[in-house]
């Protein structure tokens, strides 16, 4: 099968050439009808045709058109057929040599004529009442017409030839239609079917202007100016049928734009040199006084439009400083709580750098808890809340500002120690009482470091870290409490800051060592725990206790965990493949444990180093059972089930319920050694015989072993084995050691060891 393109545009194409055609063969005969038998009824014939032609070509935009131009058409196309009715009216008279009636059925076919093209060029304009534009438009229009207007009347009373009434009143009409023509052509902003239509208008102006000088019959050239100026329409109509709204629009060049708009204006002009020129007849001074008068209208308008102009521009000068103004508040002002942002705090203090001043540092406490459980959004109206309080609370002269997530800094300008401390206490205290949020009522609390300047520094930085390192002070201390910057807290943030970034080093440099600290049944050695060491190359040897903290701090307890697992299971199965298989005891954090790979690293470990599930024991701490017990519990069954042993480390040090305890699926409770060496590490026990002997009985109730920590003295070994303790670690029988030193040990002893 044979698909045929079909050319969209050949419709249009044999249109223009059927009006071009039509036109210009009523032309030819024009030139030729006086040389030609029958010349008017050829002429006349030729015209009718071509005026046929012209309302053939309307019709058929009208019903082929686009659905909005339609009507519109509609309206054009009955203007053309009572045009040509008209024109066969006159025809009928003209050809039969008959005189043509002063008033006929053909001038009321011409009204009908005018009053249709009228409406249709009227709906083109979409003119808005009561607009300045809009009457700015008509008075250009009518400048045009009557500058027109005075040319043609002003030729017309000039010639020698008797005037003909009716070529002559249609040529008003015509000047008329131009001027609702070009009203629609400024409107539509040069269509190109408008300007077809205007042009159209023009011609068919001229050819009123020759009937109305030579009263011309049938033939006359008059009438090729007539079809021409018809013919010029129908393509104009006929070129907006496929058009929605406005259609194909010109802009042009902007010296165009400018000689239209100057247009009116030259005109005037022109018509004041012909009035010096010349000896001006009455219709020239009624045209040229009228025009002035109109120009004198059309720039009142100008007035007018530069008057509301100047009032925009004034109002667009206001909102753009509104909105500068608005800009530069956005900018250095926090959009969620309206408080000055970081710029603006830092510029306030600079200011008050020039006498004694106070700089406070506030961060809530628990704030991330909220934002996490309830969602930012509700974070959000909980810092709008606290603001308010911590507003109510300012000193005057202070200067609170928001420059994070959850930070506030306060600059208090002339504020000694003293006053310092007690505007930090009384934000504190506005923070006491639970905020109403969501329902619930949560409780808010602070940590607050403040700095003074001159005495803690002079600058802007200074004072700020210095305050900050003061508020984390109180953080690590307890919360809920404001701090003074002492030199020492600097030092030990520095010493933090120097610890955090050699601990990522030692984790790349393999600075970790594990030592074993053997734990005894009696004489028998039962199993050992997993101690970190670290011996950094610059710093020494650095404790546990300085550096674990540090490392649950920064996140790198993570790491360092994995690794200490991992190291411990490998010894703990080197020594099962050389027959002396020995339990090792590993602590775990609370972070680690929470983490969701824990116990499937567990599991791995032991599945990819063959290690019997019995030789690992896992050493939680009764943190690990507040934050979360029914998720500790799961994990725990889970290990247990699995052949891990699980001990309760540092018991009674934290705050872990009784039926915690009892819920939880542990194998070992180790005493902390705080209940024998008590808060100053002496020898005498913190705790009676009779807590200890409790804790023992508890232990034994629970089906727990019960391990005490931190025996150093053979006093306190014979204290604990006399109140029924069997299992037992510390230094009265050996330090951690290195796993070759624990080897040695272990052949050392008469005893044997026990798994």
């Amino acid at each position: 099968m044979t698909i045929h393109a079909t050319n969209v545009r050949t419709p249009e194409r044999r249109a223009e050439t059927a009006l071009l055609t039509a036109a210009a063969l009523h032309a030819a005969l024009v030139l030729a009808a006086p040389h030609l038998p029958g010349g008017p009824w050829l002429t006349g014939g030729a015209y009718l045709l071509a005026l046929g032609v012209c309302l053939a070509v309307t019709a058929c935009a009208a019903r082929g058109g686009h659905t909005a131009q339609r009507p519109l058409l509609r309206r054009f196309t009955l203007a053309f057929g009572a045009l040509i009715l008209g024109d066969a009216v006159t025809l009928s008279f003209e050809l039969r040599a008959l005189p043509v009636p002063p008033l006929s059925v053909a001038d009321a076919l011409y009204g009908a004529y005018y009053v249709l093209m009228t409406w249709g060029l009227l709906s083109l304009t979409r003119l808005r009442v009561n607009s300045l534009r809009t009457a700015a438009m008509i008075l250009d229009s009518l400048i045009v017409m009557v500058i027109l207007g005075t040319l043609c009347w002003t030729f017309l009373l000039t010639q020698p030839a008797p005037l003909h009434a009716a070529g002559a009143a249609y040529m008003t009409l015509d000047l008329a239609l131009i001027a609702v023509g070009l009203l629609a052509l400024r409107q539509q902003r040069l269509s190109v079917p408008v300007a077809l239509l205007c042009a159209g208008l023009t011609l068919i102006v001229g050819g009123d202007l020759r009937f109305a000088v030579t009263g011309g019959l049938t033939g006359d050239r008059a009438d090729v100016l007539y079809l021409w100026g018809t013919a010029l329409q129908a393509l104009g109509l006929w070129q907006r049928r496929e058009q929605s709204v406005r259609g194909v629009q010109w802009r042009p060049p902007r010296p165009v734009r400018v000689w239209l708009a100057a247009f009116p204006y030259l005109a005037g002009g022109l018509t004041c040199a012909a009035l010096l020129l010349t000896r001006p007849a009455p219709v020239t001074l009624w045209g040229a006084a009228l025009t002035f008068l109109l120009i004198l209208l059309r720039q009142s308008t100008v007035l007018e439009e530069n008057r509301l102009l100047a009032r925009k521009l004034r109002h667009s000068a206001a909102e753009l400083e509104r909105r500068g103004a608005r800009l530069r508040h956005q900018a250095r002002h926090d959009t969620l709580t309206g408080l000055p942002n970081r710029s603006e705090f830092e510029d306030q203090l600079r200011a008050a750098l020039s006498g004694p001043a106070a700089v406070m540092f506030i961060d809530l406490d628990g704030f991330k808890d909220v934002n996490d459980t309830f969602g930012h959004p509700v974070g959000d109206e909980l810092l709008r809340l606290v603001t308010a309080r911590l507003r109510t609370h300012l000193p005057a002269r202070a200067t609170l500002a928001r420059v994070g997530g959850d930070e506030f800094t306060l600059v208090l300008p002339g504020a000694d120690e003293r006053q310092a401390m007690h505007a930090a206490r009384q934000l504190l205290g506005s923070l006491r009482d639970p905020v109403p949020l969501v329902g619930l009522s949560v409780q808010v609390s602070a940590s607050i470091g403040v700095s003074l300047a001159p005495r803690d520094g002079t600058d802007v930085t200074t004072l700020q870290r210095r305050a900050d390192t003061a508020m984390y002070h109180a953080k690590r201390s307890g919360r809920q409490q404001a701090q003074l910057f002492t030199p020492s807290l600097d030092e030990q943030r520095r010493e933090r800051l120097v610890l955090e970034a050699a601990l990522r080093r030692a984790l790349h440099a393999d600075e970790f060592t594990l030592h074993y600290q053997p734990q005894l049944r009696g004489p028998h050695l039962e199993s050992v725990e997993a101690l970190l060491r670290w011996h950094a190359p610059d710093l020494g040897h650095v404790t546990p206790g300085r550096f674990i903290p540090v490392a649950e701090q920064c996140g790198l307890i993570l790491p360092l965990g994995r690794w200490v697992r991992e190291r411990a299971c490998e010894q703990a199965a080197a020594w099962h493949r050389q027959g002396r298989a020995l339990r090792v005891a590993v602590n775990v954090s609370p972070l680690e444990f929470a983490q969701p790979d824990f116990v499937p690293h567990v599991q791995d470990l032991l599945a990819r180093l063959d290690l019997p599930a019995h030789l690992l024991e896992l050493e939680v701490t009764e943190g690990v059972l507040v934050q979360d017990l029914t998720g500790t519990a799961a994990k725990l069954r889970e290990l247990r089930a699995a052949g891990v042993r699980i001990s309760v480390d540092d018991f009674g040090v934290q705050h872990a319920s009784l039926s915690a305890l009892m819920a939880l699926p542990a194998d070992v409770l180790k005493l902390d050694r705080s209940f024998l060496t008590g808060p100053g590490g002496g020898g005498a026990p913190a705790a009676g015989p009779q807590v200890l002997r409790a804790v023992h009985t508890l232990g034994r109730e629970l089906n727990l072993d019960v391990l005490a920590e931190g025996v150093e003295t053979t006093e306190q070994h014979d204290m604990l084995r006399d109140l029924g303790f069997e299992y037992m670690q510390g230094f009265l029988f050996s330090p951690a050691l290195p796993p070759q030193e624990l080897d040695a040990w272990r052949a050392g002893r008469a005893a044997p060891s026990g798994t």
